[in-house]
């Protein structure tokens, strides 16, 4: 501020002039940049269809569905096992699932998505008839567990099921029993008394037969699972667990089968969910409508998302100067690159291989995890090569340069207090230096995943999403200046930051999906809070998604990461990055005298 002060009136002029037109352009590049980093994304959004049917039931007849006005537990169980087994059949579900709205008392409505208009109509037709059986069966399954209770009972004292002068009653008793002996429904414990299927009413007997028809639908899941676990198993135990489970769910199917038939030719309890009931499908499925995407809308949010911060910016360079310090450092620009260039031949002198080791050490690492990982722990995921390296390499450049970074003023003391230069460049260099080596190991994770993909899928599954890998790796740098900044200021007056933080490092591999899937291992609320409380959990997932992909019939599937996650990280990143250059430069001026 001194020199500016020296400077004359026209000096000073010029140089408020082109401070000013920097700010405009900060702000307009922070728009454009926000913008640049949400058009593949919404680019890529696919176009969804929506249909809509609606369910209407008698409350009185089914006061289990509502609690204080809001649908119940049971109801949302019901709704929860409705979109598992859709899925099975409607594989683009799972994109946006069905949504249900309560639009007046005694209505559901029900919107099915689909890719395909054709298919809308059809997913929630689907879904509406499903939804009736199964407001059905919230009352009939409680029935069918106590007729199930009873007939434990009569087995535990010894009573035969073919106890009775009705030989229909015999043969309802022998059904329930084989059906009991499966044990397909939970919380079934033995009630005294009596009780029979012919007893019921007829309204009971059809909410039997719909809970039937839905424990049908359930255990045909449950089956499919376990044969698609027998199929993947890779060990004679997994292999006889497996076949065990495939064996135990064919047994229920057949005795849920054979009850539902039988209640169908003695009790006529078919029914047409169309037809004036208590429950019914009151407005069929209608024609599939387009889903606006609201491209443009997104885009300009994006735009202003990034205007709001580059403003934040100016506001905060007004007071601190990043302007003339990022002059600064481009005016240093030489001894960056040299001392980034020292840093790297520093790391392979003396080596035999040299640079080669940049790709043997991901390669090695790699190798360790997969051998753990895949060989004695038996892992699933498929392409578990590619899943590791997508993350490992990130992961090294992320640990080597808070490491070093955190490092750089103390290792560099003597020069700290004898040249003059801006303290900043020491942990930069060090996160460049890191990110070069980061860059020359790329072509070896492009090499595991073409190895990998030709041996597994017989072609290489290469996407366009590639192209925004420099995006993500711009977002980790930033967030790594950020914490090396913040870092090696701290180490400069309390020395043990360095021990506490390297202990740290071991815990943070765990908070991190590098060798695991948060949703493997977390439900969704505690994966959300690991990554809003660790970026780095956030960009290891961005690499996943755009280099790895999400596993669709056991094919993973490279995609666009989330916008919302992508703007949230580069936030947090910015954040950091502001909150290490203030600590850094307040400070910065005692570290002679520190070190």
């Amino acid at each position: 501020m001194a020199r500016v002060a020296t400077l004359n009136y026209e000096d000073r002029r010029v140089l408020s002039m082109r401070v000013w037109v920097l700010h405009w352009l900060m702000v307009i590049l922070a728009a454009l940049a926000a913008v640049l980093i949400a058009l593949p994304s919404v680019l890529r959004q696919p176009t969804f269809y929506a249909s809509q049917a609606v369910v209407q039931f008698d409350a009185a007849t089914f006061p289990a569905l509502f609690d204080g006005g809001a649908p119940s537990a049971l109801l949302r169980e019901q709704q929860d096992n409705l979109g598992g087994v859709l899925r099975m059949s409607y594989e683009d579900l799972g994109r946006r699932g069905l949504e249900y709205a309560y639009p007046e008392p005694g209505r559901i409505a029900i919107t099915a998505y689909s890719l395909d208009p054709e298919v809308a109509p059809k997913i929630a037709a689907s879904a509406a008839e499903g939804l009736t059986r199964r407001l059905y069966a919230i009352e009939g399954t409680e029935a069918l567990r106590t007729l199930l209770g009873h007939e434990e009972y009569a087995a535990l004292t010894g009573r035969a099921p073919s106890t009775g002068t009705d030989p229909a009653q015999a043969v309802e008793s022998d059904l329930l029993r084989r059906l009991l002996l499966t044990q397909a429904l939970d919380d079934v414990g033995p009630q005294q008394g009596s009780a029979s299927i012919a007893a019921l009413t007829e309204p009971q007997r059809q909410s039997l037969t719909r809970a039937l028809e839905v424990l049908t639908e359930r255990t045909e899941i449950n089956l499919r699972s376990a044969e698609q676990a027998e199929r993947a198993s890779r060990s004679d135990a997994e292999r006889s667990a497996a076949a065990e489970q495939v064996r135990g769910a064919r047994s229920t199917l057949s005795a849920v089968r054979e009850l539902t038939s039988y209640m169908y030719r003695q009790y006529g309890t078919r029914f047409d969910v169309y037809s004036s009931a208590p429950a019914f499908v009151v407005q069929r499925a209608a024609a599939a409508t387009v889903v606006p995407n609201y491209s443009l809308l997104k885009l300009s949010i994006a735009a202003s998302v990034g205007l709001i911060g580059g403003l934040l910016t100016v506001l905060i360079d007004r007071q601190v100067g990043i302007l003339v310090k990022l002059q600064e450092l481009w005016n240093y620009r030489e001894l960056i690159r040299n001392m980034v260039a020292r840093d790297l031949k520093a790391r392979y002198k003396n080596s035999v291989l040299g640079y080669v080791w940049s790709l043997l050490n991901p390669l090695l690492m790699m190798g360790v995890f997969w051998l753990v990982f895949s060989l004695l722990l038996a892992n699933t995921i498929p392409m578990f090569p590619v899943f590791l390296i997508v993350a490992l390499l990130p992961w090294n450049f992320a640990v080597t340069a808070v490491s070093g970074g955190m490092r750089s003023i103390l290792d560099n003391a003597n020069l700290v207090k004898k040249v003059y230069f801006p303290r900043e460049i020491l942990p930069i260099t060090v996160v460049l230096s890191n990110l070069a080596n980061y860059i020359f190991a790329l072509p070896v994770m492009f090499l595991v995943m073409a190895v990998v993909q030709w041996l597994t899928l017989g072609r290489l599954n290469f996407s366009w999403t590639f192209a925004f890998l420099p995006v993500l790796i711009i977002i980790q740098t930033i967030f790594l200046i950020g914490m090396t900044l913040l870092l090696s200021t701290i180490a400069v007056f309390f020395r043990d930051t360095t021990h506490i933080i390297d202990i740290l490092i071991q815990l943070w591999i765990f908070l991190t999906p590098v060798f695991f899937s948060l949703e493997q291992i977390a439900t969704p609320t505690q994966a959300k809070l690991v990554r809003w409380f660790n970026p780095m959990a956030s960009i290891i997932d961005f690499y996943r998604d755009i280099l790895y992909g999400q596993t669709k019939n056991v094919i993973p599937v490279p995609g666009f990461p989330a916008l919302d996650g992508v703007f949230r990280t580069l936030l947090t990143a910015l954040v950091i990055l502001a909150l290490g250059s203030y600590v850094f430069h307040r400070y910065s001026g005692r570290f002679g005298e520190e070190i």
